[in-house]
């Protein structure tokens, strides 16, 4: 059979650190992501999934989809960049999120995990100590 031009390459993902992720979200908060349900405290985890998935993984949003389908949840690509977008908004009411994706960063292994968190740092310190600690990154000089 052939593919019209609309019909996407099916991608094949590594799921090991995502399947490892949502355990471990799972466990920390006692919420399953993958709940059919609209209360806000499972769309702010879900949120918070979705935001690692595409930032420290690098998924797209159509894989994401895939993921959660697989799972059982109900959901589509526009599904998924809303919960991306809406991640900053969900930190600045529920503090407990930035808690949670520092714990879950901290688990990683993932190297992009450390420039992620290194970037966290410099967003939230004073400019001065900023430029430092963006001069010892570029110099390999920071150890973690």
């Amino acid at each position: 059979m052939k593919k019209n031009r609309y019909q996407s390459k099916k991608r094949i993902t590594n799921y090991n650190y995502v399947n490892y992720i949502s355990k471990l979200l799972e466990d920390i908060t006692d919420i399953d992501p993958f709940e059919n349900t609209r209360r806000l405290e499972t769309v702010e985890i879900r949120s918070l999934l979705v935001y690692i998935m595409r930032e420290v993984e690098g998924m797209t949003y159509e894989s994401i989809r895939d993921y959660f389908e697989n799972k059982g949840k109900s959901f589509d690509h526009s599904t998924a960049l809303h919960a991306y977008r809406n991640y900053p908004m969900y930190c600045k009411y529920n503090k407990k999120l930035d808690e949670y994706f520092d714990m879950l960063i901290s688990a990683s292994t993932v190297g992009k995990a450390k420039k992620i968190k290194a970037k966290k740092i410099i967003d939230n310190c004073d400019p001065s100590v900023a430029e430092i600690f963006t001069y010892m990154i570029e110099k390999d000089l920071v150890v973690s």
